[in-house]
């Protein structure tokens, strides 16, 4: 909660890195499910990805297998959604919607 008594947003993160043959369909799909709301995106090359978020992710004993790969963080927590796959647009907003 935010002050004010507000939920804050969650954030999506899509793991990427060169050679992955999915990781455009799964940017199209979270962009187009998440376009206009309130939810934030951020993708992250796997291979240059901040030492700071990598500890963070042993904190949540998340684990990235594959790209795209694809956590959300909600209330400081971070959980994996998707590894390796292309979620459609109707089952990555409805994960994101029973996450939050």
């Amino acid at each position: 909660m935010t002050p004010g008594g507000q939920d804050e947003a969650p954030t999506i993160y899509l793991f990427t890195q060169d050679g992955c043959v999915n990781c455009p369909a799964a940017k199209a799909v979270i962009q187009e499910a998440f376009d206009g709301t309130n939810v934030k995106l951020e993708t992250i090359d796997l291979q240059a990805m901040d030492p700071d978020f990598e500890f963070r992710l042993l904190e949540n004993q998340v684990f990235i297998a594959s790209t795209p790969s694809i956590i959300i963080e909600n209330g400081g927590k971070l959980r994996l959604l998707h590894s390796g796959d292309v979620p459609t647009v109707e089952q990555i907003r409805k994960e994101v919607l029973d996450a939050a």
